[in-house]
């Protein structure tokens, strides 16, 4: 449960970051997440649920969501390397 919390955290201090100090890298992470996001809403779909998947997401959001899976992701590691360094896995 502290992971979940810790990653949101770590995602939000780490756009901001990259924003203020890589603002070109930024621009194309949220051009990125734009494509992702216009591939995402051409899928065909009906369009009383397609106005839906246009409504609910955002590139901002995308994006968010990405530095939260990567926070997620390098806490697992730092855990696992932790308790394998502190011998707490082998119980």
């Amino acid at each position: 449960m502290a992971s979940i919390f810790f990653s949101l955290i770590l995602a939000a201090v780490a756009l901001a970051a990259i924003a203020v100090l890589y603002p070109e890298t930024m621009e194309r992470l949220l051009d990125g997440a734009s494509w992702v996001r216009d591939q995402l809403t051409s899928t065909g779909l009906a369009p009383k649920y397609n106005v839906w998947v246009k409504f609910l997401i955002a590139e901002q959001q995308l994006l968010f969501m990405g530095f939260v899976i990567v926070m997620r992701l390098l806490l697992a590691l730092l855990i696992a390397a932790g308790s394998s360094l502190l011998g707490l896995g082998d119980r």
